[in-house]
């Protein structure tokens, strides 16, 4: 999908001229959440992969606004992920399908499945989504 289709077709996401403090605060906000995901790695794995995968929306969320669009208030996680999914290249889509399968399985965990995480796919997540932040 492109973005063209993603403004006129779907409306899920909106040019937007962000500040560069709106810009940096999303990033701030993702690290922040990472930081966070990884402490609680001890203690809930539910609550750090929920974590995790917000501290990818914000990044997102900057890359979006960077890029000079933000996401509908309307399914805004779905729309962010279809926007990286239109703009990165090929080598990140593979990392963006991921994170948006993530997106579905934290919804299940906030909301309806407490326990669907597991140790070990916790400490992936956080692992894959260092990595990727650290790649871009």
């Amino acid at each position: 999908m492109s973005i063209e289709e993603l403004i006129r077709q779907q409306g899920s996401i909106h040019p937007f001229e962000a500040t560069r403090g709106e810009i940096k605060k999303a990033m701030g906000i993702a690290r922040r959440d990472l930081t966070l995901a990884e402490k609680l790695l001890e203690e809930n794995f539910d609550w750090c992969f929920a974590i995790a995968y917000n501290a990818v929306l914000q990044a997102c969320r900057a890359y979006m606004f960077h890029s000079g669009y933000r996401p509908a208030s309307a399914e805004a996680h779905k729309a962010t992920f279809e926007f990286m999914q239109a703009v990165m290249e090929e080598p990140f889509k593979k990392s963006i399908s991921y994170f948006d399968r993530a997106r579905t399985k934290r919804h299940r965990t906030l909301y309806n499945d407490a326990g669907l995480i597991s140790e070990k796919e916790a400490e992936e997540f956080l692992s894959y989504i260092e990595s990727k932040l650290k790649e871009r």
